[in-house]
């Protein structure tokens, strides 16, 4: 992921999937739509998970290589 990424997006991607959903949270959980929900947790939790990685790795610089493409 670390090397592809800056040619793919998938890790901007998902980031502006989550963003995009996040605002459909508040109406899920009034719903009771637990499934919905899981998935916004898992995907905020690989998009944290990432960005530590590549935070710990990576100089500012190449670290702007993966969110502009």
């Amino acid at each position: 992921l670390v090397e592809k990424n800056p040619q793919t997006g998938n890790l901007g991607s998902l980031i502006k999937v989550f963003l995009s959903r996040a605002k459909e949270l508040k109406i899920s959980a009034e719903c009771q739509n637990h499934l919905f929900i899981w998935q916004a947790h898992n995907a905020l939790f690989i998009i944290c998970c990432l960005l530590k990685v590549f935070i710990s790795r990576m100089s500012e610089e190449e670290l702007q290589l993966h969110f502009t493409y």
